[in-house]
């Protein structure tokens, strides 16, 4: 298998647990520059592959590869919710991905108005890290 293969197959790994996670949660899954106003139905999950590092520079075999993506949770809360403040959901996302063997590199929430209710926005970044022979 081809180093390209190789890298390809762990993105697609990344893919799965994140769509594995949507499906059982009954999650919508969007596009990660989906306009909040527009997302059809809550709560919902974005996501984008952030980057791929590996020290030293450059693509080779034999050396350990880190996989980073970020994963946007969308939820609509009524105006009366607690301001931004990690949710039951939001910790079942983290405790998911960490059961997986992720690293959680960070989490931030933000609440934002919209009309009559509150968009609650969390993103979280994970770290997957894989030696490739």
């Amino acid at each position: 298998m081809s180093l390209g293969d190789e890298i390809l197959g762990i993105l697609k790994t990344i893919r799965d647990d994140i769509q594995a996670y949507a499906e059982n949660k009954k999650y919508l899954l969007i596009a990660y520059d989906t306009e909040p106003d527009v997302i059809p139905r809550f709560p919902a999950l974005a996501y984008y592959v952030a980057s791929i590092a590996q020290t030293p520079t450059g693509l080779s075999f034999g050396h350990s590869y880190e996989f980073s993506a970020n994963i946007i949770y969308y939820n609509k809360l009524p105006l009366s919710a607690e301001p931004a403040q990690p949710d039951a959901a939001v910790s079942d996302l983290i405790n998911y991905f960490v059961s997986k063997g992720y690293e959680i590199a960070s989490v931030s929430m933000e609440d934002i108005s919209l009309g009559s209710a509150l968009l609650r926005r969390a993103e979280i970044s994970i770290k997957l890290s894989k030696f490739i022979k």
